[in-house]
């Protein structure tokens, strides 16, 4: 199955009812696109971007200067889509439906930190609806080296048995083409609420976060935790 992942941020300007019908339109995404196999979206349980909003503009450290800040927040909304290979993709990035619902999020969302990844992954649907989905996108940076690389994508992977409420732990590279697109995906599958909150404050998925802190670009990385397919 290839997946194309996509966080966003909301605009400090967009209000409740924008971010409610760009809800609907990611939902519309399952009916009106015809090789979208499955969708899921959300928006952020620990309120997203908002402990960025409370900061003036003018007062926020820029990204390219905050690399020992890590992270200003969570994203806002999170769309998942499911195809069959990367033609489906194609499909889908040439429908009316889509371009529609993308013009709208433009209007809404800051759609030049959108962070995007297309990654393969086996077996059944990665959706449980009203499951929980933890979502990391990473930079790498430049000087990681590829053990480098594969220490930091086993020790999520590791965590899996280790807390419990954790479904499931992927660790995918991308294999889209875009040049905006990021290079790594962790994918955390969740019980409920309760049991995103022991993952996130686990020493181990803590240690994890930190090795990938210190081989990416930690700065622009891109997380929400939001519950599947719910709005």
């Amino acid at each position: 199955m290839l997946r194309h992942t996509a966080l966003f941020l909301w605009r400090d300007t967009t209000t409740d009812p924008e971010k409610l019908a760009a809800l609907k339109g990611l939902a519309y995404l399952s009916y009106g696109s015809p090789s979208v196999l499955g969708v899921d979206f959300g928006t952020d349980l620990f309120d997203g971007s908002s402990p960025l909003r409370e900061v003036k503009p003018w007062k926020r450290t820029p990204l390219w200067d905050a690399r020992k800040e890590g992270p200003p927040s969570n994203f806002d909304m999170a769309l998942h889509l499911d195809f069959e290979d990367h033609a489906g993709l194609e499909a889908y990035n040439s429908d009316d439906v889509h371009h529609e619902v993308a013009l709208y999020n433009a209007s809404v969302c800051q759609g030049e930190f959108t962070a995007r990844v297309d990654w393969l992954y086996d077996g059944p649907s990665r959706t449980e609806r009203f499951g929980v989905r933890h979502t990391s996108l990473f930079l790498w940076l430049d000087e990681a080296t590829d053990s480098a690389k594969n220490d930091v994508r086993e020790a999520f992977t590791s965590l899996t048995s280790s807390i419990p409420g954790v479904r499931s732990i992927l660790a995918a590279d991308n294999v889209g083409t875009l040049t905006t697109d990021y290079d790594l995906l962790v994918d955390v599958t969740l019980d409920d609420l309760n049991a995103a909150k022991a993952y996130l404050g686990h020493a181990g998925q803590q240690e994890a976060t930190a090795l990938a802190a210190a081989n990416t670009k930690y700065e622009w990385t891109a997380r929400i935790t939001h519950l599947m397919a719910s709005g």
